[in-house]
């Protein structure tokens, strides 16, 4: 299966930020062992190309693997090289993007606009992330799916239990979830791991 149609049936990418190779690696055991496996580390991360190497060793093809916060082409490279299957960024990069359809990998960059989504598109773009959609609400993905509903949109920031349904109800591919799957800045022990597992079944019991 093509890693967009992964995406697609697995409506969600975990977002990783903030944590050293070794929490996230604790982290991501947690998110597997609840089936929870399309899965991104933002490269503003501690050691994060580390860390996907870590990533790729220690859970091979039981995740799809991304790359986020890829602004450079030289980034995307090392990405490619480490064995990532998607690349993610919070703007649109016109260079990183046509790199990354020269290598066959899912490049997913970020835009606000109707005029920055549909340029990203008709560059070549997949999907795009639509960045921050919490201060955009649902409503702005069904006006700008409206009149171009050929458009694969990935709403990222400010998703949570709360509102994914009301985001793919109004036509979003999928979701990018970042804080409200995984919290920020803590301590990584078993009750972060519980609390983790809880989350993901709350949202699986959401979009299910």
């Amino acid at each position: 299966m093509a890693v967009l149609e992964k995406i697609k049936e697995h409506r969600m990418i975990g977002i990783l930020r903030g944590y050293d190779t070794e929490d996230a690696v604790k982290i991501v055991g947690a998110l597997v062992q609840n089936d929870f496996r399309v899965i991104e580390v933002a490269l503003n991360s501690p050691n994060a190309k580390e860390t996907l190497k870590a990533l790729k060793e220690n859970f091979g093809n039981e995740i799809t693997l991304g790359a986020g916060t890829v602004l450079t082409v030289e980034d995307a490279q090392d990405c490619i090289d480490i064995g990532v299957e998607f690349l993610l960024a919070p703007v649109y990069g016109e260079a990183v993007l046509k790199f990354a359809n020269e290598q066959g990998v899912l490049y997913i960059p970020g835009c606000y606009t109707p005029t920055e989504i549909y340029d990203a598109h008709m560059a070549g773009a997949k999907m795009i992330k639509v960045f921050p959609a919490g201060q955009l609400k649902a409503s702005y993905i069904k006006d700008v799916l409206a009149p171009m509903n050929d458009l694969v949109l990935l709403p990222t920031g400010g998703v949570s239990a709360d509102n994914i349904n009301t985001f793919l109800e109004a036509g979003a591919a999928a979701v990018g979830i970042n804080s409200a799957l995984v919290p920020s800045n803590r301590k990584v022990d078993e009750a972060l791991e519980i609390e983790i597992s809880e989350r993901v079944k709350e949202l699986k019991g959401k979009v299910e």
